[in-house]
């Protein structure tokens, strides 16, 4: 059957498609790049011999003043942060996997969702976000959905600025949307918690087909932005 989709549709479900592939393939670049630092960590001893060549990383360092931090200016000899220094490689090597990869991954794939929502919003109920504000503001972290009622406010909080009432938002999709706020509160502001990249990728996925869903009239989401040699997702969707 043939759907006929508004103007407004159609722009949130082109927005839905090019957002999903986006997420896709960042979750392509982690991959990647938990590749390239599993394998160095397993090789430390050809990493540091590699940067034995050419030394492509060097020291950063800070040496800062009750002065020059009044002073200085980026262009100074004075600057607090001093680059392009000399550095072993056998001393660095012992931080290859220290990066917070997972934690900044996700904290990525939520400011995309953010975007994502906000936008939306934009073609759906313009002017419905107050300025610094975003379409999750009243979606609490530290909601008790065991609570019927604070799962009914999650509902509602969600769907407020989409002009959707709390009745049609899954009760799923409200419940991810809670624990990546609390996830992300976790990492972004306490400094703690673990995240695993797959799992908060599905949340955030889920919750943007969720907005999709019922701000449009489309019934199915087929994304893969490669080629589909199992035929998974055909056809995929386009507007």
């Amino acid at each position: 059957m043939t759907r006929t989709f508004t103007d407004k549709e159609i722009q949130v479900l082109k927005l839905t498609v090019s957002t999903i592939e986006e997420i896709l393939r960042i979750k392509a670049t982690y991959d990647i790049h938990r590749y390239i630092i599993n394998k160095a960590e397993r090789s430390y001893q050809d990493f540091e011999a590699e940067l034995h060549v050419d030394y492509d990383i060097t020291g950063t360092g800070v040496l800062a003043t009750s002065v020059n931090i009044r002073t200085a200016q980026e262009e100074d000899d004075d600057k607090i942060v001093k680059t392009d220094l000399p550095l072993a490689p056998e001393s660095i090597s012992e931080n290859i996997g220290s990066f917070p990869l997972e934690k900044a991954t996700a904290s990525y794939l939520f400011t995309i969702l953010e975007v994502y929502g906000n936008s939306v919003v934009d073609i759906i109920n313009p002017g419905s976000i107050n300025k610094n504000k975003a379409w999750h503001e009243d979606v609490k972290g530290f909601a008790d959905l065991r609570d019927s009622v604070q799962l009914d406010k999650a509902c509602e909080a969600f769907g407020k600025h989409f002009a959707v009432p709390g009745n049609l938002v899954l009760d799923h999709a409200a419940r991810r949307m809670v624990r990546l706020k609390k996830e992300r509160n976790d990492f972004a502001h306490e400094g703690s918690g673990k995240v695993d990249v797959l799992s908060y990728l599905e949340d955030v996925v889920t919750v943007i087909c969720q907005i999709a869903f019922m701000t449009t009239k489309e019934e199915r989401l087929s994304v893969y932005p490669w080629e589909d040699y199992e035929g998974t997702f055909s056809p995929t969707s386009s507007y």
